[in-house]
């Protein structure tokens, strides 16, 4: 469904959903399907959260406000089943088998993605906006709700409830027209599925930093004897095929894969997998 189709309000969920399934990649290395849907007709908030509550655990409800017109607020419920197991695989991921940090590690997971949410409704609002959550007793009483769920290979994921209250309205036309056809370099250009970085002075002064960057066709060791034997026209093996992509590397971290181009008489690397936080830190020497 094109965005122009879209309601605020599933705007709302849908993003978040995606936002999560970036968080969790970033966090514990491996990125769940996941789907945000519209319930039946005839469903209720409250029915679906207690049929979902009293399947898998009552629910830890999250609510955060926009200031924007109609003053929408979203609240995300997530059961006791569904937290446990999100909690898990993130401090799995760090070598973590701590089940009394459970709550506080999911708490941290959605926070994340919340604020993930902040920044893509500001790229989408065409403002700066700055907002806050709070743990909630329960969901709203009106407004819209979905569903999403989720699914890794080995387990799947209970469902989530996110509800949108308020009157949430679609941003200025000019706003639409920024979004549709961003400017190169502009807020609104950034990749919706990456994180974006944080708004910070220091942040800043560090995106100037350089830093270097190689390519590594493959690597082979070598006894002594057979290097001082090396002379013009000698051919040294290297482990990897022809048909394997090459390692980007920075400083000393492999951060992504790719395949050589020729771009204009010059070497260069087309990406094509970008390593995730897990498999950066295998790659460390």
């Amino acid at each position: 469904m094109t965005e122009a189709a879209t309601s605020p309000a599933q705007w709302f969920a849908e993003e978040w959903t995606t936002v999560l399934g970036t968080v969790l990649e970033s966090l514990a290395g491996e990125r769940p399907k996941l789907a945000c849907h519209a319930p039946a007709a005839d469903a209720t908030l409250a029915v679906s959260s207690e049929g979902i509550g009293a399947k898998h655990g009552a629910l830890l409800w999250w609510q955060q406000k926009f200031p924007l017109p109609g003053e929408p607020a979203i609240w995300v419920g997530a059961p006791r089943d569904a937290w446990t197991l999100l909690a898990a695989r993130v401090l799995g991921a760090a070598g973590v088998e701590d089940d009394s940090q459970a709550r506080e590690t999911y708490l941290e997971i959605l926070q994340q993605s919340l604020s993930e949410l902040t920044r893509s409704t500001g790229r989408r609002w065409n403002r700066q906006i700055e907002c806050s959550g709070n743990e909630a007793a329960a969901p709203p009483e009106t407004g819209a709700f979905f569903i999403v769920e989720g699914i890794y290979p080995e387990a799947a994921i209970p469902p989530l409830l996110v509800a949108v209250a308020g009157a949430p309205q679609d941003p200025p036309r000019e706003a639409d027209a920024a979004i549709a056809a961003p400017a190169t370099g502009s807020p609104a250009a950034v990749d919706r599925g990456s994180p974006s970085p944080p708004n910070s002075r220091t942040f800043n002064l560090l995106m100037g930093v350089e830093l270097p960057v190689s390519v590594s066709f493959g690597h082979v060791k070598l006894p002594l004897k057979d290097v001082l034997k090396l002379t013009a026209g000698s051919i040294i093996e290297l482990n990897r095929q022809v048909d394997e992509l090459v390692e980007v590397i920075v400083n000393n971290c492999v951060v992504a894969r790719g395949e050589v181009v020729v771009v204009e008489g010059n070497y260069g690397v087309r990406i094509h997998q970008i390593m995730t936080r897990q498999e950066r830190m295998e790659t460390l020497p």
